[in-house]
């Protein structure tokens, strides 16, 4: 299901965003849930109400519009009486605009739920994934292997406190040859350091050869670096979780006689 309550995508303990009480005095617990699928409209959240009443057996819900600012009437399920939606919107009028913003921004950060969960489990994210829409296809290098051509896309790992400073190389055959298809090579660029082949089902040295020009072009070194500064700031922003930090063991004192050295 693409709809997912705010605490699921903050990682936070079910419980509700807000609490309030209808003009007829019932209580709700109102838990707030927003889109995470990126290719449907992201412009409205799904309130449901929890009431502690055990007479209540079903929970209202409400669509609320948040480019308006209004309850979306007409759509709500479940609702106890007729006032309820013109009640609750009268209601949303009183929230301030940093309330209202604070809604708008989760509904942008929902869209990323994904890419942020696989980014604090260590996988590289792509930029034309964190940013779509901002690539044209000419903004992809290509290259070509053997006759046929791949298109270059790039990822990094956008974790705080992973700081290789680092490009992973994408290479995936262009048209590609499925739906789905997979990757024909993983490489790791380490500015300054040269790349690392992680796997590839293409001839390596033809893939080396290939990936040299790339590797020992400037000004794509410096287009991929400031990607990288881009995609970690908006990871911070997004509220990644850092990686775990791990304490090394410590160092053991040398011994007399043993100075941790080689002996000769």
């Amino acid at each position: 299901m693409s709809l997912k309550p705010f605490h699921e995508i903050a990682g936070e303990a079910p419980r509700p965003q807000f609490r309030l009480k209808d003009r007829t005095g019932r209580e709700f617990g109102v838990i707030e849930h927003y889109e995470t699928d990126r290719g449907r409209p992201h412009t409205h959240m799904l309130l449901e109400f929890f009431s502690p009443d055990p007479a209540v057996t079903v929970r209202p819900r409400l669509w609320v519009d948040l480019a308006n600012w209004a309850v979306a009437s007409g759509h709500g399920k479940h609702l106890p009486d007729a006032d309820f939606e013109p009640g609750f919107d009268a209601y949303l009028q009183s929230f301030p605009e940093e309330e209202r913003e604070l809604r708008r921004e989760r509904a942008r950060k929902a869209l990323r739920f994904e890419l942020i969960r696989l980014a604090e489990q260590g996988y590289s994210i792509a930029y034309q994934e964190m940013f779509p829409g901002e690539l044209l296809r000419e903004d992809f290098p290509r290259i070509r292997i053997s006759g046929t051509e791949y298109v270059v896309d790039d990822q990094y790992l956008i974790r705080p406190g992973d700081f290789r400073n680092q490009v992973t190389l994408v290479l995936v055959q262009d048209p590609p040859p499925s739906p789905d298809p997979e990757p024909a090579l993983l490489a790791n660029w380490l500015f300054g350091e040269g790349y690392e082949i992680l796997q590839t089902t293409l001839d390596e040295v033809k893939a080396q050869r290939a990936l040299q020009p790339l590797v020992e072009n400037p000004e794509l070194e410096k287009i991929y670096k400031e990607r990288l500064v881009k995609m970690r700031r908006e990871g911070t922003l997004l509220g990644v979780k850092p990686k775990p930090y791990t304490a090394s063991a410590p160092a053991r004192a040398p011994t007399e006689g043993n100075s941790g050295g080689t002996s000769a």
